[in-house]
Order: C-alpha cells, then sequence, then structure tokens
C-alpha cells in the first residue's frame, strides 16, 4: 500500500541575523543573483554565475549596528535576508535578497515591513533604497509597498556616491533611487 505524502508549504519567521551566518547570506545573495541571468543587467562573467557576492566587512558592519535581518523557515534554514544602513534621516536599504525557490511567498515584503518597523524604532524619516527601475521584482515591487522614485536631483551627497560606484558594474540609466516615509508605512 503506498502511502500519500502531503507537502505543506513552509512557515517562516524574520529574525535578527546571526554573525555566524555571513556564509550563508553570501550564497543568498549569490542564488537570488540568478534571477538577472539573460536580462543584461549584471555581468555574470566568463563562468556564467554571479562574481561577487555582498562584501563581509559589509554584512558585519550590519550585525554591529543590529541592521541584519534574516527570513527563515520552519527549520530554521535561511531563505532571504535585508541588511541596512544608517544614513542620518534615513534608512537604507543595501540588500534584499530571498532564495529564488522561496519567492514570490511574501517573504520580500515581509522582511521590508521589518525595516519599517526599525526605521520608526530609530526615528529615521525615510526608508530608501536604489534598484533596477523596471525588473518586476526590483522597480514595481517597491512601487506596490508604495515607494516612490527620488528624482537625481534631489539625491543626497551619499546617495550619489553610490550612485558613482554603481557606474563601475551597471548602466545607472536604468537604476533609481526611491524612498518612502516612515510615517506614510504605517498610514496603510
Amino acid at each position: 500500500m503506498a502511502t500519500l505524502i502531503l507537502e505543506t508549504s513552509p512557515q517562516y519567521r524574520i529574525r535578527p541575523a546571526r554573525g555566524n551566518e555571513v556564509g550563508e547570506l553570501q550564497n543568498i545573495d549569490l542564488a537570488s543573483a540568478t534571477l538577472f541571468r539573460g536580462t543584461g543587467l549584471i555581468d555574470f562573467g566568463p563562468s556564467g554565475e554571479p562574481q561577487e557576492p555582498i562584501p563581509e566587512d559589509r554584512l558585519r558592519k550590519g550585525f554591529g549596528d543590529g541592521l541584519v535581518w534574516a527570513a527563515v523557515d520552519d527549520r530554521e534554514e535561511l531563505v532571504g535576508f535585508a541588511l541596512c544602513s544608517d544614513r542620518g534621516e534615513d534608512l537604507y536599504l543595501d540588500q534584499l535578497s530571498v532564495l529564488p525557490r522561496h519567492g514570490r511567498r511574501g517573504l520580500g515584503s515581509r522582511l521590508v515591513r521589518r525595516v519599517f518597523a526599525e526605521a520608526e524604532t530609530r526615528s529615521h524619516r525615510r526608508v530608501s533604497l536604489s534598484t533596477f527601475r523596471k525588473v518586476p521584482w526590483n522597480g514595481p515591487f517597491y512601487r506596490k509597498l508604495g515607494f516612490r522614485e527620488t528624482p537625481v536631483w534631489r539625491l543626497a551627497p551619499w546617495q550619489l556616491e553610490i550612485r558613482e560606484l554603481q557606474k563601475l558594474t551597471m548602466d545607472v540609466r536604468l537604476r533609481c533611487f526611491m524612498h518612502r516615509s516612515v510615517k506614510a508605512a504605517h498610514a496603510r
């Protein structure tokens, strides 16, 4: 007699990331970058694989500042993360990554809501980020969450520095900075 095994979808939770999870977070970053394969937006180099994960020192700074959150499944397996940095009035979302096999389950939105909760706790006025304008899981995703594009002429000096760094590896004309006020996040 055959046994029928029903698959259940995992339950997820968001928690602070841990300092011993650097390698796993970098692997998630590389895996999520594969979504860009075929878009021409990211250089995959001769190997056809993403080249560099988010640097360890940026993650370690985020741990030290208490600004890295992990999405974990019901077995405590890491499946996504958000990394932020304090930029004065802004809490900047440096990176949001979810393993592709766990995508489209609301984890990105849950991580962004966690970022907004932290921004409120720390009295930031806005959450801001930089993203590809038209890629569905980038600009349109953030617009659905209430983010608006920030005109280039309104970018802060630190945002202009980020833009200059991005020019080294990508076409910044295809990217934009976006923001959403912390106050607006609670109006929904």
